[in-house]
């Protein structure tokens, strides 16, 4: 008829095989009890074996010729079924009218290879309406009727009313399937069989007048209905040709407004499947990340599946993405290993595509061919090819959008979250929530947040090189994943920084805060291992403060807290410092001392202590060591130990070497005017130590002094010289080159290597004070008398002068005398004193000086 009763089936439902069998019934019973002739009076234009050939014909090209027209954007589809029938009720015996209409549609359905279920509906529906539409005729009509105005409008009557019927019919099952009939599928079904009914009777009519003028009306209808035929071929293709671009420009369009993979997915699959007029359609990606499966069949909506990365072990799909090759599977192969892959994924036919992009591994199948066509054709390859070329191209743009993500939220160094996705993260988990109802806990109480700083981790960068120190902060971001749970979040925040975000998740029975501690504790334990670097064995230690949100805490605020418990971890209060509010007291005064440091740099606050060195053979101060002190317009004269790490952690400890370098070459040479020849050592941070300009730096200090290099002593420690002796021992060898003397700091302690001290420009080294203290000590003594014993021995075999620090009584500078050191110092000779009060000293008898309380403080 003009709207065909056909209906996709896809559940076996006991109320569809009913109606199915009871429509069956209905028209079987017509057939049976039916004997009935033609409608009209006229005698039969051809024989009833021709009439039968012809209409069995008619009704299978009807069947898998539907027409497509469209009407203001609309697609309407109906089928010439109904010009068939009603020129055979008209003519033809009934009986023989409704077996042509079952053989010539079981024929199409059979070339259809259309389900079971849906071929016994479709041909018990052609059943009834056969039936139904010949003895309505026949009763309303009678036999032998004439063919005038009256016939034809009763014929269209009928024809409009059955063909109603069997669109109520065809809704009936979809509300079976659906449940509920929408509006549009009501106006898409009845609308057709309402308006072109008319067109079947008109064009039934036309052919019956044409064939009862014999062969000239055979002619005419032959001729006309080929040329309709090829028009109709023209037009469709033309349509569909238009149709397929306007599907690709959506598909396109879609394809650009995509940011995920199932978003593309959602978006492209449903309308390649319309394209290609496939029952499924799958999308199947490779990535480093994980594998992931994208299906859309007939009638569901997206399915997505996510695998571990293993790549395509499919025999066929891996042929496919290896050669970039695309695969027609069609139903007649008889190729084994097709047949196979058809069989295993349940499909009749398929087709495969590799997308084929920069940086994307994956295959388009499409499976199943729906409609008039029995198998994909190689116009399908074609099209799913082209589409797999616009996914391709898309789902590029899409990992690119990805990586520009998470190269946005991820620290480059480490691939840990940064400090944008940490905030993120920070503020979901402090979202309102309602309390647990298990256990009555607040929302506020639900995260904690560690804040870690590696110590000394400048001096690894400052003296192994800036690439090993980014090769320790990946092995420290990889053993700190390594010790907080899976819901919790490590990030690194920039240069030696980490945070680790705890949610309330991770408490355990134990409470929030003792989880906090436990990680933070095995945190510590695990970056206590020495961590082995391709260049140096390195240790790390490191400072953690713990912030619980509380009530009424933001992000920032929790982010501020651990930052203030860390820093206090740093001062020296423990590895681990949890907030209070009295640490914020504290954090202020740090950052008001720093910037009350820079001040005082800038209007050159600082003054030099300078204590002195005595030459144990000649009984005489011959050298000084410079030490820095600072004179705070509030707070008084200040210790180093007060503002040296502070000038560290605040990039001014260069200025602040430059300056004391300056002040104690000046006044060398201010005591060397007035008599004083005397040697003035400085200390050297371990930046300092790595400037490849320190050596011509130094030299225009001291052209500026208008000092001899001989009277310049710089101090350098172990750690700062022994971790990257390639480094440091060029830039330390221009520097004695120019006539300074290089002094080894605290000997004996650190990571220092007598290999490497044959090969340094060292001419001094200083006994670390402790051994001095030891020799103090009961239990001590004589483990730090061998110690001592053998730093002289080394150093008389080596040509260095030897110093010891620390100096506290006259037994131990008498026993040091014994031993032949050549030059002690500490407070039994002399503290720090300030520039006026060395020549004193330097020129009266060796002394004690009692200094006042504030001097004798500092030490």
């Amino acid at each position: 008829m003009t709207a065909s009763p056909r209906i996709a089936v896809r559940r076996a439902t006991p109320i569809t095989l009913t109606l199915a069998l009871g429509l069956a019934a209905a028209g079987a019973t017509a057939l049976l009890l039916t004997d009935r002739g033609a409608v009209l009076a006229q005698d039969p234009p051809m024989a009833p074996a021709a009439a039968f050939l012809l209409l069995v014909a008619a009704f299978g090209a009807a069947e898998l010729g539907l027409l497509h027209v469209e009407f203001r954007h609309q697609a309407h589809s109906f089928s010439l079924s109904g010009v068939a029938l009603l020129l055979g009720v008209l003519s033809f015996d009934l009986r023989l009218v409704i077996l042509a209409r079952l053989i010539g549609s079981g024929v199409a359905f059979s070339q259809q290879q259309l389900p079971w279920l849906k071929r016994g509906y479709n041909l018990g529906a052609y059943l009834f309406e056969a039936g139904a539409v010949g003895l309505s005729l026949h009763e309303v009509l009678g036999p032998r009727a004439e063919l005038d105005l009256t016939t034809a409008t009763i014929c269209c009557l009928t024809l409009v009313v059955i063909d109603l019927v069997m669109s109520c019919l065809v809704l009936l099952v979809i509300s079976i399937h659906q449940d509920r009939v929408t509006r549009s599928q009501a106006k898409a079904v009845l609308g057709p069989a309402s308006v072109l009914s008319p067109f079947s009777t008109l064009s039934a009519l036309a052919v019956t007048v044409l064939l009862a003028d014999g062969r000239l009306g055979l002619v005419l209808v032959l001729g006309f209905t080929t040329v309709t035929a090829v028009l109709y071929r023209s037009y469709l293709s033309l349509h569909n040709r238009h149709q397929s671009l306007g599907l690709m420009h959506d598909f396109v369009k879609q394809s650009l407004s995509a940011t995920t993979l199932e978003e593309l997915a959602a978006q492209l699959l449903p309308p390649t499947r319309q394209l290609l007029n496939a029952s499924d359609v799958q999308l199947i990606v490779y990535r480093p990340e994980g594998d992931v499966q994208l299906r859309v069949a007939e009638g569901e909506s997206l399915r997505t599946l996510r695998l571990p990365p293993a790549g395509p072990s499919d025999r066929l799909i891996a042929r496919a993405c290896t050669s970039t090759e695309s695969i027609m599977i069609p139903r007649t192969t008889r190729d084994q290993g097709m047949r196979d892959w058809l069989a295993a994924h349940a499909a009749r036919d398929a087709m495969i595509v590799p997308l084929s992009s920069e940086g994307v591994q994956g295959v388009l199948i499409a499976q199943d061919r729906m409609g008039q066509a029995s198998t994909f054709t190689a116009d399908d390859l074609t099209l799913l090819g082209t589409l797999a070329g616009h996914l391709a191209v898309a789902l590029r743009g899409i990992r690119l959008v990805e990586q520009l993500r998470f190269d946005a939220t991820h620290d480059a160094l480490t691939g840990l979250p940064n400090r944008v996705l940490l905030a993120e993260r920070i503020e979901q988990d402090l979202a309102p929530a309602p309390s647990d109802p298990t256990t009555g806990t607040p929302p506020s109480e639900r995260s904690a947040i560690l804040l870690l700083d590696l110590d000394r981790f400048k001096e690894v960068n400052d003296a192994l090189g800036h690439h090993v120190g980014d090769a320790l902060l990946r092995v420290v971001g990889t053993r700190i994943r390594a010790c907080v749970p899976e819901t919790g979040t490590v990030a690194r925040l920039g240069g030696d920084e980490f945070a680790i975000l705890l949610p309330k998740a991770s408490a355990g029975p134990a409470g929030l805060l003792q989880a906090a501690e436990r990680t933070a504790k095995s945190v510590l334990d695990e970056l206590t291992s020495p961590v082995t670097l391709p260049d140096a064995v390195v240790s790390t230690r490191a400072s953690i403060g713990i912030a619980l949100a509380c009530a009424d805490t933001n992000g920032a605020d929790l982010l501020r807290h651990a930052d203030t418990a860390m820093y206090s971890a740093k001062a020296g209060d423990g590895p681990i410092v949890v907030y209070s509010q009295e640490l914020d007291r504290g954090r202020a005064e740090r950052l008001t001392l720093l910037a009350d440091l820079a001040l005082a740099l800038e209007h050159g606050e600082l003054e030099l202590r300078y204590q002195p060195q005595l030459d144990l053979r000649t009984n005489e101060v011959t050298s000084v060591e410079a030490l820095v002190r600072w004179r705070h317009p509030r707070r008084g004269l200040l210790g180093p130990g007060l503002f040296i790490p502070l000038a560290e952690s605040g990039g001014l400890i260069e200025e602040l070497t430059r300056q004391v370098l300056r002040q104690a070459l000046h006044q060398c040479r201010r005591w060397r005017d007035a008599g004083l020849d005397l040697m003035v050592a400085v200390n050297l941070s371990a930046h300092s130590v790595n400037d490849a300009s320190l050596a011509e730096n130094v030299s225009v200090a001291l052209a500026a002094a208008g000092l001899p290099a001989d009277r310049l002593v710089m101090e350098i420690t172990e750690s700062s010289v022994m971790g990257d002796p390639t480094r440091t021992v060029p830039i330390l060898q221009r520097l004695a080159d120019i006539g300074v003397t290089i002094s080894l700091d605290d000997f004996g302690t650190g990571y220092s290597s007598l290999a490497y001290l044959q090969k340094l420009p060292v001419r001094e080294v200083k006994i670390d004070r402790s051994f001095i203290t030891g020799l103090s000590g009961t239990g001590e003594a004589p483990a730090s008398a061998v110690l001592i014993r053998s730093i002289l021995t080394l150093g008389a075999n080596l040509g260095l002068r030897v110093v010891a620090e620390g100096v506290e009584d006259a037994d131990v500078l008498e026993f040091l005398r014994g031993l032949g050191c050549d030059l002690a110092q500490g407070h039994f000779i002399a503290r720090a004193l300030p520039a006026e009060d060395v020549g004193d000293l330097a020129t009266g008898p060796l002394k004690r000086i009692a200094l006042d309380p504030a001097l004798e403080a500092l030490g």
